[in-house]
């Protein structure tokens, strides 16, 4: 257990906020920090969210994509419930300062000293990943350099931009190539100066920032110049009122209204507290005749200059405070008075109704509980008291905060006069987890006049308050050089959607605009156009949540509302539900009118998107390149995030996406990708084809470019252990799948669209195919290999969120089995697809789910299948809560009962705490590793006994979640692990604790995902934002050795006859001795022969060819073998299993090749159907047409003349007295027996049948195989069923009928009919009486009666003299009474209405308070309340 350990360098850095659980003989209690992570994993923040579907989860403005909150909840601590990614930047930089020259050990996966070995890059060269910064190098005169940053792939360059072929090269290393990069820009007064902001506040964490950085170069190299680093995280505390006079330690904890001048951070309140009194007979006292506040004080003079107290009442805070502030009050304490919870706090919010002007509040406003009011009120009773008020915590009480500045929403510079300006957006995130994390704490407007070297925070405050607005955009005006910036929400939820703008100076800012609160508006783009025009994208929680508005003259007068993008392809508003998600907006810099805005797709105005008869906006994309009405559209990747518009032309501009880079050289109207090399896509998965697999066979996969959204294939040739080939599972990009002859960066093909997953390959050589997954188990499918072009089977297709979004899988490529994650505590289990029938293509394979209460009681987090059991599956699988299990004869598919062969064995470790992320077998079963995904634990673990005990492993590995483990089979002490910051390798795996370094070269910093090894010991490495990498094990370093395998897994010879294979020799390190060649498991009477011997010397790498000489007396069946290679030092094995088989299986005389049953005697090779298959084994013999069954239902529920008729083709059938049919039905209603008959005509008939399922089966005992059933169900009218609704205020009543296909209505005695089942009905105002009839009389009737009244309507309300009674409709005489609150009746009227339609209501003589007026006549049937004042 790491105890202490935080860090590999810089243990005396950061504090830990690790806990450990002691038991009673002082040693760690395991049990209990497993309970407690149990714990935190039941109750995680995102136990209901992360199995929404994509559609639901925009609703709830969640990122669309689940896999960040399964990765939180797998990675957090154990002991805090929380992660902690914020340890990955002290990491990363003590590993850039710190040049450590184990850091460079040959022969590591990795190192740049070795070509050998050295991590090379490859690919998708085509697929771009999320983008959201870019920016036009100012200092290329050819405009051709751009510069792009991924969210988690760093900052990329490109020098020949206008090519469409032209690649992204990663800028250099001292920049971290993991940076969530959110906005890049330069200095106008030295253009080689750049900035470049990283994180995305709006995305609840999920891409976390490493605060500002700068180049002075033009992105040569980099330094960070703000925020990212952080001192240790703490739980943030409550803000106390302190006691002065009288000198008590009591102290009252306090919240703050979000309304007025905050609490001072310095230079605290100290006053007298004074109880406010107001006009005891306001009505609103919250506490006798003390006061509330919520009128004008009658002790004003005695509250000024003091701290006023009041009670909480039943005015708004804001009104209390305005009062106070009148009365000339420093501050206001507002006592909770709830008495059912004497110590709760609130937090206090401003009115949005405008009854309270905010500005008139010049002083704090805090509230204590009802208990420690009660207390005060005591010691006031008794004598002066003197209060001291200071805010001490800047964020609310009980959360986790992680000091620093990690989130740059968007950086500018500013030429102000020669001096550079810069000014910063910091705004602060967190998780939604048990400790409420925040990363960060003093968000705001930053200001820089030195380059980063000192900054400023501007007061720029959300109204009314002291409180800094989160920004979420800057701008420049061209017209007059001044900042603007709007705002997206804070922490609590508040200050979205406002709008400032600086003064010349660039330190003071006016608010211009603010988004209707009542829309509840979050984050806002803005953009300032060549003229001045003010462009607002704001996201809301308004039922039409997008709002686009503009202004003009930099908002001197109130924008105008924009009508918004109508896209072709979406329903909805055109971000489709992802407005806080996907908001572009950019103006021509020489164009005023010509503005782009992007959601889904990308839409441009040539007008200003002035109002117009016809939509201002056209459509330049389609996120599938789909045509729609006949118009076709081009394709750009979907979900828009950013662009830039070359100034000097600003026809070309550049788009980024979720999928990468496009760029246009006429203003949009064409687009097209440029994403070669720009290796940001992030992998969840990944899975490589075996060396030999495509030696002597070659396939064409087909699929999609990314680049392009259109058909395109991928070839396969025959090129041996040259090709690699391999598919991974991408983030918003579907599988990729890639083959390669030069060790370079793949162009891949797009197999599988949407978010890709779990991806493996086929290790079986002579079946070809990979597994490929869309989200959850949605879209399991196999993709076939074998034949000249790929085709897809399905094995899964299914709706809904079983097992994860991301969910893990594995495959047996030896009995094709794939094993999936399945949720509450199941797997899945797919089987029997792997024969690849064409009539299956679009078939779900049969599965079973595989579960066990006592071993597998938590949600699966890894799988694997043993290389090493072919015979059948022993699957090994972990769960989040730490277990780990062995499970054999995983395979065995349950009885009826539920019942299977499967065993589990649990190989938990006591000390196995946290998320299990990879299980890998070594060289046997016996040899077994484990890895965890969390920060704080114990994160590798070894057993070398088959899991009975386990060593732990990690060494001085720092604290970073592990996800994945391979050993290097030719050196066994070198190990590498996939980590959250790249690979880190060590060379004495042995010892008790293993020395990790840092692979430097390749993907330092990023995520790895996944680690696959191919059989010649190829490693391929998925990361989540540079691509894939690969590199291989090398035995460099090791003793001498001599390795063997064989060219294939499988021999099949004919008894008598031979068959040869081949076992591949390599001796290592200088390996020279004489090898004896053996084999075990071979069949009686075999003999073996060796070319060139059995035994010689073996010095260099070589082939050794076996012939098998298989005896006729030989049993056919499979055998496996075992071929040893032994020396003085060495003893190796390899494996493969032989088949037995004969050319006449059945001895029916019939030689296989041309027998229609090769394994049942047919001697005669009968075949009635002539379908090639003999009738003594095929399941059906008879012509498809032989049997026809006809059935007709029920008349009437419970009628019981149903029936069914059977008729018999018998042209063609053998004219044999012997040939004779039986039927039998089975099934039916309880208590149905049918006793089995034989046909003696061409007709069968059974009548007087009860509604049900039935079975009828035809068999015959001339073939004794044959069996035909039909399942029969016989179906009786349903009952009438009718739902009726009606919107409120409707004259139209929603009919929705089934059980019937037609239907007659009668309303008022009018018949209407209809073969509708939905059918909307006309009211008539007053008495509607409706019944409903089915087609038959036995069906039943629906009857509904319904008063629809007209409207009444009472103005004044409230009143204080008298109301008007408005009545609609026509009626003359109507009936009107009023009712008191308790409902008792005052009086009533029958009236004559006027042709005014209404009545006045005197009031004048009743008592203030809420009464009843109710109105009644022919066609009105209507309550309404009236407020008497």
């Amino acid at each position: 257990m790491k105890k202490n350990k935080l860090n590999y360098f810089f243990a005396f850095i950061i504090f830990i906020a690790t806990f450990y659980t002691y038991n009673e003989n002082n040693k760690v209690d395991y049990d209990e920090i497993r309970k407690k992570h149990s714990e935190f994993l039941e109750n995680s923040p995102y136990k209901e969210t992360k199995s929404l579907q994509r559609d639901e989860r925009k609703k709830l403005q969640l990122p669309p994509n689940a896999y960040a909150e399964r990765m939180w909840e797998l990675s957090m601590n154990p002991y805090t419930g929380r992660t902690e990614p914020e340890k990955l930047f002290y990491l990363q930089k003590e590993l850039r300062e710190k040049n450590d020259p184990r850091n460079l050990i040959p022969g590591v996966p990795g190192e740049p000293n070795n070509d050998e070995t050295k991590w090379v890059h490859r690919g998708p060269y085509n697929v771009g990943g999320r983008t959201k910064g870019i920016m036009w190098d100012p200092n290329d005169p050819t405009n051709e350099t751009v510069f792009a940053g991924g969210i988690s792939g760093g900052i990329f360059k490109n020098t020949s931009i206008s090519n469409q072929n032209s690649p992204w090269v990663l800028v250099d290393e001292t920049l971290p190539q993991n940076l969530a990069v959110s906005s890049i820009t330069y200095d106008p007064n030295d253009t080689k100066t750049f900035y470049v902001g990283t994180g995305e506040s709006y995305t609840g964490g999920d891409a976390l920032g490493n605060g500002l950085w700068k180049s002075t170069n033009g992105g040569d190299s980099w330094e960070k110049v703000m925020g990212g680093d952080t001192s240790a995280s703490y739980e943030s505390g409550y803000n106390v009122v302190e006691y002065v006079e009288p000198a008590l330690t009591k102290t009252f904890r306090f919240s703050e209204a979000n309304f007025g001048p905050s609490v001072p951070s310095q230079n605290p309140i100290i006053e007298n507290a004074v109880w406010g009194v107001d006009a005891a007979n306001d009505g609103t006292d919250g506490n006798g005749t003390t006061g509330d506040g919520c009128s004008t004080f009658t002790n004003a003079s005695a509250l000024n200059g003091k701290i006023a107290v009041v009670y909480r009442g039943a005015c708004y805070f804001a009104q209390k405070a305005a009062n106070a502030a009148a009365a000339g009050a420093k501050l206001l304490i507002i006592v909770n008075n709830n008495t059912d919870n004497p110590s709760e706090i609130i937090t206090m919010a401003s009115p949005t109704d405008g009854s309270v002007d905010l500005s008139s509040i010049n002083m704090p406003t805090i509230m204590i509980s009802s208990s420690d009011g009660n207390h005060l009120k005591a010691r006031t009773n008794s004598g002066a008291v003197k209060l001291h008020v200071l805010k001490t915590v800047k964020v609310a009480a009980g959360y986790t905060v992680v000091p620093g500045t990690f989130y740059i929403n968007d950086v500018v510079v500013r030429d102000n006069g020669g001096t550079s300006e810069v000014y910063v957006a910091v705004g602060l995130s967190g998780y939604r987890d048990a400790s409420r994390t925040f990363f960060g704490e003093d968000y705001g407007l930053y200001k820089s006049t030195d380059g980063g070297n000192n900054w400023k925070k501007l007061e720029v405050y959300i109204d009314g308050t002291t409180n800094p607005i989160q920004p979420m955009d800057l701008e420049i005006s061209a017209v007059d050089n001044t900042v603007w910036v709007s705002s997206t929400r804070d922490f609590s939820g508040n200050g979205g959607g406002g709008i400032w703008q600086s003064d010349d100076a660039g330190d003071n800012f006016t608010k211009k605009y603010q988004v209707d609160a009542e829309f509840e508006p979050g984050r806002t783009e803005i953009e300032v156009t060549s003229n001045n025009t003010v462009w607002i994208f704001t996201s809301t929680r308004d039922t039409n949540p997008v709002k686009l508005f503009k202004g003009n003259n930099g908002l001197s007068g109130n924008p105008v509302s924009v009508t918004l993008p109508d896209a072709v392809d979406i329903d909805s508003e055109f971000t489709r539900g992802q407005h806080w998600y996907d908001q572009m907006l950019i103006s021509d810099p020489n164009n005023p009118n010509t503005v782009y805005v992007g959601g889904i797709n990308l839409h441009k105005t040539t007008n200003g998107g002035a109002q117009g008869t016809t939509n201002p906006w056209s459509q330049l994309s389609q996120w599938y390149g789909g045509t729609f009405s006949g118009v076709s559209y081009q394709y750009v990747h979907a979900d828009q995030h950013g662009a830039a518009i070359l100034k000097s032309d600003p026809q070309k501009i550049l788009f980024v996406n979720d999928g990468g880079v496009f760029f246009s050289s006429n203003s949009g109207e064409n687009l097209s990708s440029r994403n070669d090399n720009y290796h940001t896509s992030q992998y969840y998965t990944i899975g490589v084809a075996p060396s030999n697999m495509f030696t002597d066979h070659q396939v064409r996969v087909s699929g999609s470019d990314s680049r392009y959204s259109s058909g395109s294939s991928k070839f396969v040739s025959k090129a041996g252990a040259e090709q690699d080939v391999f598919a991974g599972g991408l983030q918003d990009n579907g599988t990729q799948f890639s083959s390669d002859k030069s060790n370079g960066s793949s162009v891949a093909t797009r197999s599988g669209g949407g978010d890709g997953a779990a991806t493996m390959f086929s290790q079986n050589p002579n079946n070809k195919y990979f597994i490929q997954n869309y989200v959850y188990n949605q879209n399991v499918r196999a993709v076939n290999l074998n034949g000249d072009t790929s085709r897809v089977f399905s094995l899964l297709n299914e709706g809904g969120s079983n097992g994860d979004f991301i969910t893990v899988q594995a495959l047996d490529s030896n009995l094709g089995i794939v094993y999936s994650n399945y949720g509450q505590n199941r797997i899945i289990v797919m089987y029997d697809w792997d024969d690849f029938k064409e009539e299956d293509r679009n078939n779900d394979a049969p599965s079973f789910i595989l579960e066990n209460s006592t071993f597998l009681t938590s949600n699966i987090s890894a799988l694997t299948v043993s290389p090493h059991t072919t015979s059948s599956s022993t699957l090994y699988f972990g769960t989040e809560a730490g277990q780990v299990v062995k499970v054999e004869n995983a395979n065995s598919v349950p009885n009826a009962s539920g019942q299977s062969n499967a065993k589990f064995t649990s190989l938990t470790d006591q000390k196995f705490v946290g998320s299990v992320s990879d299980i890998e077998i070594g060289k046997d079963e016996n040899h077994i590793f484990v890895t965890f995904h969390n920060y704080g634990v114990e994160n590798i673990f070894y057993s070398d006994d088959g899991g009975q005990t386990w060593q732990e492993k990690e060494g001085n590995l720092p604290d970073i979640p592990v996800r994945c483990i391979l050993q290097n089979p030719l050196l066994e002490n070198e190990v590498i692990v996939g980590t959250e910051l790249g690979v880190w390798f060590t060379k004495n795996f042995d010892t008790d604790n293993p020395s990790w370094s840092q692979a430097n070269a390749g993907m330092k910093d990023v995520r790895i995902t996944d680690l696959d090894m191919r059989d010649d010991y190829k490693v391929f490495a998925a990361t989540y934002g540079l691509g894939v990498y690969s590199s291989i094990f090398t035995a460099t370093g090791g003793d001498p050795a001599i390795r063997i395998s064989t060219d294939v897994d499988n021999i099949t010879i004919f008894k008598g006859e031979s068959g040869s294979f081949n076992v591949n020799y390599k001796a290592l390190n200088d390996f020279n001795e004489e090898v004896q060649f053996t084999i075990d498991g071979l069949p009686q009477n075999a003999t073996v022969g060796y070319d060139p011997s059995d035994r010689f010397n073996v010095n260099q790498d070589g082939t050794l060819k076996i012939t098998l000489n298989i005896d006729e007396s030989t049993d056919t069946k499979s055998y496996p073998l075992t071929i040893n290679a032994n020396s003085n030092t060495q003893s190796k094995t390899a494996g493969i299993l032989l088949e037995v088989t004969s050319d006449d299986v059945d001895n029916d005389g019939v030689k296989n090749d041309v027998d229609n049953c090769p394994e049942t005697a047919n001697p005669n090779q009968s075949d009635i159907d002539g379908d090639g298959i003999g009738d003594v084994c095929d399941p059906n013999p008879l012509p498809k047409d032989t049997f026809s069954l006809q059935n007709t239902g029920e008349t009437c529920r419970s009628s019981n003349d149903g029936k069914m008729q059977l008729d018999v083709k018998s042209d063609g059938l053998p004219n044999d007295t012997d040939f004779k049919f039986t039927v039998a039905v089975t099934g039916g209603p309880s208590g149905f027996s049918h006793t089995p008959e034989q046909l003696t005509s061409d007709t069968w008939k059974k009548e007087n049948l009860q509604a049900a399922n039935y079975t009828v089966c035809i068999t015959s005992e001339y073939m004794s195989n044959f069996e035909q059933c039909f399942n029969v169900i016989i179906t009786e009218p349903q009952d009438l069923s009718v739902l009726s609704s009606r919107a409120n205020g409707s004259d139209i009543l929603d009919l929705t009928m089934s059980g019937s296909n037609s239907y007659t209505i009668m309303h008022n005695n009018r018949p209407i009919k209809t073969t509708n089942s939905k059918y909307g009905l006309e009211l008539k105002k007053g008495l509607n009486i409706i019944k409903i009839y089915a087609e038959k009389e036995c069906q039943g009737v629906y009857e509904e009666t319904i008063f629809n009244s007209e409207d009444i309507l009472l103005s004044p309300n409230p009143a204080r003299t008298s109301s008007k009674l408005w009545i609609g409709g026509d009626d003359r005489n109507v009936n009107v009474s009023m009712f008191d609150n308790a409902g008792r009746l005052l009086w009533t009227n029958q009236n004559n209405v006027p042709s005014s339609r209404s009545i006045d209501i005197q009031v004048s003589n009743l008592r203030p308070g809420l009464y009843y007026v109710k109105v009644e006549s022919e066609t009105v049937k209507q309550t309404a309340k009236l407020i008497k004042e």
